[in-house]
């Protein structure tokens, strides 16, 4: 379990300092707003991992299952990562940057589908699985 803990924190500090170059990007690349979404989604999901490594001591599940919940989490943590930066370099457009604005080729789409695919699956299970270890 102390290998498990410190494994979130390690990736919890790796997604502040990459929160730190994506603000460095940020100021000299092309489409700012998109890399500004990747700053900041980088930094709350280093926030994030270093909380869960401080409640990890706590959950109340099988070996195989805290094993589990923490790939889960760590697969939805870096794939949206990747989706972030995917969608700042081709300049995807999102509901809250550029509404009503079709992407520029639709395999850009596509791909940002299956990135999704894989994000929202793995975050819900793995955040399922720590709720339920941490029920009394």
């Amino acid at each position: 379990m102390e290998t498990e803990r410190r494994t979130l924190f390690r990736h919890g500090s790796l997604f502040l300092l990459l929160a730190t170059m994506f603000g460095l990007i940020l100021a000299a690349a092309p489409h700012p707003s998109k890399w500004l979404a990747a700053h900041l989604t980088a930094l709350l999901t280093g926030i994030l991992l270093i909380a869960l490594g401080g409640l990890w001591s706590e959950l109340r599940l099988a070996a195989a299952t805290r094993r589990r919940a923490m790939m889960l989490i760590l697969t939805g943590s870096w794939v949206g990562t990747v989706t972030n930066v995917y969608s700042a370099i081709v300049n995807l457009p999102g509901p809250a940057s550029d509404p009503g604005r079709a992407p520029d080729a639709m395999w850009q789409a596509y791909v940002l589908f299956a990135l999704l695919a894989v994000i929202v699956p793995a975050t819900i299970g793995g955040f399922f699985l720590v709720w339920r270890g941490l029920r009394g």
